[in-house]
């Protein structure tokens, strides 16, 4: 595995992991800001889903996939 598709599923694992943010308890208040900075909707949901799932199949299937 070359260091680009390491980094892939590097950004695979960090923007599932913001894509999650909205749905952890106590990470959102009552308004739905996120830490009390970001407003997440579901268009930041899925933009953060997709990109993950970008990265890995990038990540996954060669290296030069990765790089792009």
């Amino acid at each position: 595995m070359t260091l680009h598709q390491k980094v892939a599923i590097g950004f695979f694992v960090v923007l599932l992991g913001a894509a999650s943010l909205n749905y952890i308890p106590g990470v959102t208040d009552e308004d739905g800001v996120a830490f009390g900075v970001f407003a997440l909707d579901i268009f930041d949901d899925s933009l953060h889903l997709a990109s993950p799932i970008w990265a890995l199949v990038a990540g996954l299937m060669s290296s030069r996939a990765a790089r792009l």
